[in-house]
């Protein structure tokens, strides 16, 4: 028997139990997917369900009659939670949310109602919600909710990343290549540095302190009235994300391969401030980090990755914390960023190929899914319009400095 022949009877001879498999693996999906109710159901429950289809779609790989039974799957579970909340009509967990969109910035309020503000590329809260920084083109704005603007100065390059400082007092935004500060009431723009490479981050203490990446890929903390360098260390290398944590003692860096956490030590005026050695989460080897955050209270990392999968796609949510490190959540398909609610017990992660969001619980509690997302903030959109959580606020307190 020649090779050509052994390899053809190989091919075509049926794996034994193949053919029972399948039929087994249809008639569970095919009775879970019938006894689907249309009344809200919790959340973890269905991804469980949605993990045992994923479970059987790689038992069903091996054979080659079960190419039909893993389109089918894809239909059904790639596609999102079934019977997800078919609109967005209170925001779980409380709390507004501050939503870009192609059209533009929208604010969500707790009972779901929305607004636009207007053509804004870019936006993010002041810390008390009581203001938007909006950016649009070469113009940085100070809008209030209801979308009336208060003022407006005009920059030399295109305005990004606007970021409203803890006290109130101060945004930094980039204009072009350049890191910018200024006053909460339009005055006193100055430029901190020439060149920046990702969204500046405030020092969570209050104090005038801004953490930045420059040109050189040094991460630095400077004054923000002087500019002045209080401390300066080699970035992760790639460094898509800075974040402050745990009060204000650690420094959060993340590219799309590693996500480390590095303390700094505060010193006097003059010996400035430390920075020493990194601590690295472990991640999968093969895993692309798609978002990371502390929590509201700093001491949880949140890190959204994703793998290829069986000649596919998964996205996992994993949990970071001083108890351990806790896998949150694994889905078929790509999740594409996370934020967390403001008292840290929600977690919203996006979902732009179901057009979903997933509200799910940072420790106990249940979850739920919400649609129509594009619909409601993008209409005529596709994944690729989908809108992104600039922000999830805590409820309006009246202090006039924002």
């Amino acid at each position: 028997m020649n090779d050509d022949r052994l390899r053809l009877l190989l091919r075509e001879t049926p794996v034994p139990g193949a053919g029972e498999a399948e039929c087994r693996g249809l008639r569970v999906v095919s009775r879970a997917y019938d006894e689907r109710r249309p009344a809200p159901r919790p959340l973890l429950p269905r991804l469980a369900l949605a993990l045992a289809a994923a479970a059987l779609l790689a038992a069903v790989v091996l054979s080659p009659a079960g190419a039909a039974v893993r389109d089918w799957i894809g239909d059904v579970f790639a596609a999102g939670v079934p019977n997800a909340e078919p609109a967005l009509t209170d925001v779980p967990g409380g709390g507004r949310l501050l939503v870009n969109s192609p059209q533009g910035p929208w604010v969500v309020q707790p009972d779901g109602s929305r607004r636009l503000l207007g053509r804004y590329s870019d936006a993010s809260w002041s810390p008390h919600g009581l203001f938007v920084a909006a950016a649009a083109r070469d113009t940085l704005s100070a809008v209030e909710p209801d979308g009336t603007p208060r003022w407006s100065i005009s920059a030399k390059g295109r305005v990004s990343d606007p970021r409203w400082s803890p006290s109130g007092f101060r945004i930094a935004y980039r204009a072009g290549h350049a890191l910018r500060v200024v006053a909460a009431d339009g005055t006193g723009d100055h430029r901190i540095a020439r060149s920046t490479a990702v969204a500046p981050a405030w020092s969570p203490l209050g104090q005038p302190q801004l953490a930045y990446v420059d040109g050189r890929g040094q991460v630095r903390i400077a004054a923000s009235e002087s500019g002045r360098g209080l401390g300066t260390a080699k970035s992760l290398p790639g460094i898509v994300k800075l974040q402050w944590g745990e009060g204000g003692t650690v420094l959060l860096e993340a590219s799309r391969r590693a996500v480390q956490v590095r303390p700094l030590r505060a010193g006097t005026p003059a010996q400035g401030i430390g920075f020493g050695r990194p601590r690295w989460l472990a991640l999968p080897v093969r895993a692309t980090v798609r978002d990371a955050a502390f929590s509201p209270r700093g001491t949880t990392v949140a890190v959204l990755l994703a793998e290829r999968w069986h000649g596919g796609a998964r996205s996992m949510v994993w949990l970071f914390g001083r108890n351990g490190t806790h896998q949150l959540l694994t889905v078929p398909g790509r999740l594409s960023e996370l934020a967390f609610s403001p008292n840290g017990e929600r977690l919203l992660v996006a979902w732009p190929e179901a057009d979903q969001w997933l509200f799910l619980p940072a420790g106990r509690g249940e979850g739920r899914a919400i649609g129509g997302i594009s619909e409601a903030f993008s209409p005529g959109t596709d994944a690729a319009g989908f809108p992104r959580v600039a922000g999830w606020c805590c409820a309006a307190v009246r202090r006039p400095e924002g």
